[in-house]
């Protein structure tokens, strides 16, 4: 069975017929199909993509920053901004990412990457602007939005559910708490918690602004990591080095930041999964 929001509100539960199981049956083996083509055709290619690769990170050493930051703005406003633009355009940020790591290296680019993401506080807004009437009556089962897709629903719907009652209209400390663990934790979408931030908490923009400063801070272990990893794998891949020798040798983790990063990201990710198991 499954919930269907009625138009005038309300909702009710469905049986599904054979034909819409059937039609459902044939998209995931659809997929399955499609996923073992992409991922042979990426083995049997996986020499030419690394190639284009590293081609490509010997050139963008040399593109001006005067392009590449208002270039970064513009395109991450933009994605950010408008929900169906977002999934067209998910490998922009990993992108990003190697291009700061190859300009500057793993700590100033990771520098830069979490600056740069400062830009939500004025992508925040617009987001509340733009969707906080279609939200509210998406949650509450008053209306559909074309725009918006299944899954990204879905997830708001679930984040509503779990976390609206510990953080809508509690004190500041306890809002500016679950900005952090959201900014630090893995395995969870930063995009859901942004719009949903920005559509349903009710935190101004104010609190939200320096709750998210902070986070940022906090969050950058998680960065670093990020980059020495992305950077080890990409160069594990074009050489004929294990992925682990490039992580210990090239990368060259010192304790303290595996130890700041079990304390802040590894904490963080259980606090937010120990809450979605219990949803």
């Amino acid at each position: 069975d499954f919930l269907v929001i009625s138009p005038w509100g309300g909702m009710k539960s469905v049986s599904p017929s054979v034909g819409v199981r059937n039609s459902r049956k044939k998209k995931e083996i659809l997929k399955a199909i499609v996923l073992i083509l992409v991922l042979t055709g990426c083995y049997f290619s996986g020499k030419s993509i690394v190639a284009a690769i590293e081609k490509l990170r010997g050139e963008w050493k040399s593109w001006p920053w005067g392009g590449i930051i208002p270039v970064v703005l513009v395109v991450q406003y933009l994605r950010r901004t408008f929900p169906p633009v977002y999934g067209i355009c998910g490998p922009i940020s990993s992108v990003t990412l190697l291009i700061y790591a190859d300009k500057l290296g793993p700590y100033n680019g990771a520098l830069l990457y979490q600056a740069m993401k400062l830009e939500e506080l004025i992508i925040m807004p617009s987001l509340r602007y733009f969707y906080t009437k279609s939200m509210d009556d998406v949650m509450e089962g008053e209306g559909e939005v074309w725009w918006l897709s299944e899954g990204f629903r879905k997830g708001l719907q679930y984040f509503d559910k779990a976390y609206s009652h510990i953080i809508v209209g509690k004190p500041w400390y306890k809002q500016y708490g679950f900005v952090w663990v959201f900014n630090m934790t893995y395995f969870f979408n930063d995009y859901i918690c942004l719009f949903w931030f920005s559509t349903r908490s009710q935190m101004t923009l104010l609190h939200y602004s320096i709750a998210y400063t902070v986070g940022l801070c906090l969050e950058y272990p998680k960065t670093l990591f990020k980059f020495k990893a992305y950077t080890g794998l990409l160069d594990a891949a074009s050489s004929s080095s294990s992925f682990w020798d490039v992580l210990t040798d090239s990368t060259d983790f010192k304790w303290y930041e595996i130890l700041l990063f079990g304390v802040t990201t590894c904490c963080a990710t259980l606090v937010v999964h120990r809450i979605n198991v219990y949803v």
